[in-house]
């Protein structure tokens, strides 16, 4: 399978980066500044995140190695599609939740977004790959016209990484 390329914004953001910087925002920011501007197709803060097809790939195919120059190791962050109820990968391999959603609270005690957490699986085999998706609380969002709950679990935010 070709490797994607990060974009040119994406490696014009690190070289402006000072030196030592490491993307690692708290989850309410991954929530309120990325995944919520990315559904409102508003700016995003940075293009640190990228757009991926998440589940075409196993996770040892995923472009991880490209984050290394501004990510934690083994850290990277995808913005993907979401299809209800697909978490298998092109090869056959799954994503199995692990547990439920976890909310994520805002700095005033509001639930901005939920996180749940995926372990990767081939066949019945437990792997050492382990994914945070991300989405938010639909409640948030509202459109302007009918200010009823905007469908927003089009786009999620998915860090992967490995434990090896």
């Amino acid at each position: 399978m070709e490797q994607q390329q990060l974009p040119v914004d994406i490696e014009t953001d690190i070289k402006k980066l000072p030196v030592g910087y490491r993307f690692d925002p708290p989850e309410r920011d991954l929530i309120l500044n990325y995944l919520i501007n990315k559904i409102l197709n508003r700016p995003l803060p940075s293009n640190a995140i990228k757009d991926i097809h998440f589940y075409d790939f196993d996770p040892d195919q995923l472009p991880i190695s490209e984050f290394s120059s501004y990510c934690k190791s083994n850290l990277a962050y995808f913005f993907t599609q979401v299809v209800q109820g697909r978490r298998t990968t092109k090869s056959g391999g799954h994503w199995k939740a692990s547990g439920s959603d976890e909310p994520v609270w805002s700095k005033d005690d509001k639930i901005v977004g939920f996180k749940k957490s995926f372990v990767f699986y081939t066949g019945e085999e437990k792997s050492n790959w382990i994914m945070h998706e991300y989405r938010d609380n639909p409640e948030l969002i509202l459109v302007d016209e009918s200010n009823k709950p905007l469908k927003s679990k089009v786009t999620s935010l998915k860090s992967s990484y490995s434990m090896n």
